[in-house]
Order: structure tokens, then sequence, then C-alpha cells
């Protein structure tokens, strides 16, 4: 497994690989760490898109149980990190007791100084993640509107900040990474991308940290529930009532409290995992459209390609 990085500037002064026989070799070269195929396959790339903005995809299986440890002299942050596949895990050394973990239609906002972080990794799992990296004050009036939203703060110790992805978010996600490597003018189409995930990301978080102070913390448990319930069970029907059931709430305090927090309806949010589902096995290449229909829970297949239409501007059969 290949990890890239655009500038020396930017890699750990100290790097390493622990699996659970010991700490794992691997062989620097310029700007990269390469690590074994007995350790892991895939890749980490960083590129940088216009001055101080930077674009960080991975995708990466690791053979066996693996924490990598980095080590910076200081390093000063402003990432927006999407999980695309798997569970990212991972601490700062610094903030004893703080550990954190994004699922896929979840995204993360980190701010701040630090000096050690350690990821952690499952065994034969797909990890497929993007992130967003500005260097310091290349939008600082981005950053002034989040600090007055209470997301950041001026002083500089690490804050990280967890939060659900739109559908609107989750398909610019999609556009970018469907951006094919001949494509002209690339580098300028994946920037304006970023700006557009940047913009749509701020517009929610800020939005969504208004509205959220009117949310218990017990309802807003409730409603994380309720979402955790539609992630296991989207291909199965579901009601308002099982899910309002299930989580022990309301059917208007769910539908209420799911918008605001969600920014969709209930129904909205299971359609966009069944059409996110479609487009995969799509994709594949190996299903038919007729196929993909019942799999994703439809047993209507005019319904289920105006739903496709809808969201992705393409009939199934263009995919």
């Amino acid at each position: 497994m290949l990890l890239q990085w655009s500038a020396p500037e930017y890699m750990p002064h100290s790097f390493q690989v622990s699996g659970l026989s010991g700490t794992v070799g691997h062989k620097q070269t310029g700007n990269c760490f390469d690590l074994t195929k007995q350790v892991a396959d895939g890749f980490v790339g960083m590129q940088e898109l216009s001055k101080g903005l930077f674009l960080v995809q991975s995708e990466m299986a690791f053979k066996r149980e693996t924490e990598l440890y980095e080590e910076y002299p200081e390093r000063k942050v402003f990432q927006l990190s999407f999980c695309m596949n798997g569970i990212c895990e991972w601490d700062y050394r610094q903030k004893q007791g703080e550990h954190y973990q994004l699922s896929p239609t979840q995204c993360s906002l980190q701010c701040g100084t630090f000096s050690q972080c350690v990821s952690h990794f499952g065994s034969e799992q797909p990890y497929h993640t993007l992130s967003i990296s500005l260097e310091e004050g290349r939008f600082s009036s981005l950053t002034e509107d989040l600090e007055a939203a209470h997301l950041i703060r001026r002083d500089d110790k690490i804050c990280t900040h967890v939060f659900s992805t739109t559908p609107e978010i989750r398909l610019v996600l999609q556009q970018l990474l469907d951006c094919p490597p001949e494509r002209k003018l690339r580098k300028l189409y994946l920037e304006g991308k970023v700006l557009e995930l940047l913009s749509l990301f701020c517009d929610e978080a800020i939005g969504k940290q208004k509205n959220t102070k009117d949310i218990s913390r017990e309802d807003y448990r409730c409603l994380m529930k309720a979402r955790e319930i539609i992630d296991n069970h989207f291909l199965h029907t579901l009601t308002i009532a099982q899910i309002a059931e299930q989580c022990f709430l309301s059917e208007t305090k769910l539908k209420q409290g799911f918008k605001i927090c969600f920014n969709c309806t209930v129904y909205e949010y299971i359609v966009e995992k069944r059409m996110e589902m479609a487009y995969r096995l799509l994709q594949s290449g190996k299903y038919k459209v007729k196929d993909v229909v019942w799999m994703v829970g439809y047993t209507n297949a005019s319904h289920f390609i105006d739903a496709f239409k809808k969201r992705y501007g393409v009939t199934p059969g263009e995919i």
C-alpha cells in the first residue's frame, strides 16, 4: 500500500505501523511511505488542487488488525473528512480518553493543532475516505462563520465534530469519485466540486447547530437510533409507526426531529439509502436493472426508475 503526500512539509516526521505481531516495517521514498502487500492493499494520495486547498483520498484493506501512528511537529489542521466505506477510528494522544469514530454517511470536521494521531483498522475490512484539507488563512470567512456557530475555537487545541451527510453532499461526493483520470481540466473540475462540498457542509452544519438547540439530548439520542434502524433495515418495508416505536419517540417527534437533524424526511432517507445501494450494484456491472429493482426493496420497476433518475439525473440503464 502506498501513502503519498503532495510535499515533504505535510509528511509526518515519524511514522509507525503496528499489528498483533508487533511493529511492521515500511519503506520511505521521497514523499511516500510504502507498506508491503503482506500488511495492506490500497493507497492514500494527497493532491493540491490550488494554493492551500488539498484533496486526500484513501482506499485501504489491512490483512490484520493494525494501528498507524503518526507524529508531527505541532501540525495545525482544518480538515473535513468523509467516510465512504468502513468504520474509521482514531484518537489524538494528547487528548487522553477521547476516541473518535466515523461511519458511512458521516463526516467529521477537525480544526486545531495536534502532534500525534493513531488510526485503528480492522482485519480484512475495506476502508474508503475522502478529505478536504485547508491551509490556515485560505478561507478566513468560512472559519469565522464556523467559529460564530461554536463549531471551531480560536485556541490551538484540536477539536473534532461529527455530522451526518445530506443527500446533496453525498451526490457531490459521488461526482467527485466518478471523475475519470483522463477528464480534461480534471483538476479544475475537482476544485469546483470541493468548493461546492465546503459550501454545502457549512450551510448544513451552521443551520443544524441553530436548529438542534430545540431538541433535547434524549430526543437526539432517539433520533440517532432511528437513523441506525433505517441504515440496518432500509431494504425492508418500514413505517413511521414501526420506527417511532423502536426508538421510543412519538410519530410527530420522529418526523419533525428527523427533518431537523438530517435535513430530509424519514421516507427521503430510506429512498436515498436504496438509491446509493442501487448505484453501487449497477456500477459493478454484475446485475441487470430488473434484478436491482427487487434487490433494493422495490416491487414496481417504474417507481424505481423514476426515483433513480430523480436522484442521479440518468436512468438505471445508462449506468
